[in-house]
C-alpha cells in the first residue's frame, strides 16, 4: 500500500510541476540575455537566475566554458538556455532568426546612461567577458549601448549584477509605459482578474 501511495504522490507532484512549468512558459517576457565568453562560472549561474525570475524567453551563452549549475539554483531546469560558439556570425544569425534587437551593456563613448535609455522591442541584452567586454563588431550592431552610472572610485559593477540591473530597468520602464501583466510577480494561473480569467 505504501508503494502505491508513494507512486501516486510522486505522479501528482510531477503533474503539478508540469502544470506550473506550462504556466511559467505562458508568461514569458519578450527579451533575452546573452553572455559573451564569461570566464567566471558563478556570473553565468546568477544571470540564469535573473533570467528565470524575470521570465526571459531565453539565455544565450556564447563560448565553450562550463558554467556553475549550483549558482543557478535549479533555474536552469526551467529556463531556455542556448549554447553557441563565441562566433559573431553565428550569434548574428541567431539574433536575426529570433527577431531580437541587440542592446549591449558596455562602457563606451557612445553609451547611453541607464537612466535615459529607451529600449527597443524584443531586446537581447548582451554582456561581454569580464576582461575584453563586448566585441567591437557587436557594439556596431547594437541598436543601443547602455552604461550604468557609478559613483565609486572603482567603476566595476559585477557583471551579473549589471545584467540584472539593466533587465529590471527595462521591465520597469515597460511597465510604466504600457503596464506589465502580473507586476507583483507570480505565475499566470495564480493571478486572476476580477472576472476570474487568467491575467496574461
Amino acid at each position: 500500500m505504501n508503494l502505491i501511495r508513494d507512486e501516486f504522490l510522486a505522479q501528482r507532484r510531477a503533474e503539478r510541476r508540469a502544470r506550473r512549468l506550462e504556466e511559467y512558459r505562458l508568461g514569458l517576457r519578450s527579451f533575452a540575455i546573452a553572455a559573451w565568453e564569461i570566464s567566471k562560472e558563478h556570473n553565468v549561474g546568477t544571470l540564469v537566475r535573473t533570467a528565470h525570475a524575470a521570465a526571459a524567453e531565453e539565455v544565450i551563452l556564447l563560448g565553450e566554458r562550463e558554467w556553475n549549475v549550483e549558482a543557478a539554483r535549479t533555474a536552469d531546469l526551467y529556463t531556455e538556455i542556448v549554447q553557441l560558439p563565441a562566433d559573431t556570425g553565428v550569434f548574428r544569425t541567431h539574433v536575426k532568426k529570433r527577431r531580437w534587437n541587440l542592446v549591449a551593456v558596455e562602457l563606451t563613448e557612445d553609451s547611453t546612461n541607464l537612466f535615459d535609455a529607451e529600449y527597443p522591442d524584443r531586446p537581447c541584452f548582451l554582456l561581454g567577458a569580464e576582461i575584453g567586454g563586448v566585441p567591437p563588431e557587436l557594439l556596431d550592431d547594437a541598436e543601443l549601448i547602455v552604461q550604468i552610472p557609478q559613483w565609486g572610485l572603482v567603476p566595476c559593477l559585477n557583471l551579473a549584477v549589471a545584467g540584472s540591473i539593466v533587465v529590471y530597468d527595462y521591465l520597469a520602464k515597460r511597465h510604466r509605459r504600457e503596464g506589465l501583466s502580473r507586476p507583483d510577480g507570480g505565475l499566470i494561473g495564480e493571478i486572476r482578474n476580477a472576472d476570474g480569467n487568467s491575467d496574461r
